[in-house]
């Protein structure tokens, strides 16, 4: 099993639309090969959030990337831009292999 976490900091100010965003996603990951799930995690202490993806393999991911699904997924990103087109969130990728469960 392959996992990918999206570990990200969202300031304050938009850390309700943020958490909303999540809830109301569009599902388009779910309808990929290989998908096994996500989480959303929320940091109890800090400003932090990690996305969490299981993937079958490595490959499957790395379609979820390059497909239609993933642009359909991420259309919303640009709400969390400043008016200046900077990005208010810092988003920082992690790739893992499962060796044991």
């Amino acid at each position: 099993m392959f996992v990918m976490m999206n570990r990200m900091t969202v300031p304050d100010s938009h850390r309700e639309k943020f958490e909303k965003y999540f809830g109301t996603r569009a599902m388009a990951v779910d309808r990929r090969p290989g998908f096994i799930r996500a989480e959303i995690l929320k940091s109890t202490v800090e400003n932090e959030y990690i996305v969490v993806t299981h993937w079958d393999k490595e490959e499957s991911f790395k379609g979820w990337v390059d497909s239609p699904e993933f642009r359909e997924g991420h259309k919303r990103v640009g709400e969390f831009r400043d008016a200046d087109g900077n990005m208010l969130i810092t988003s920082k990728v992690e790739k893992y292999e499962v060796i044991a469960e």
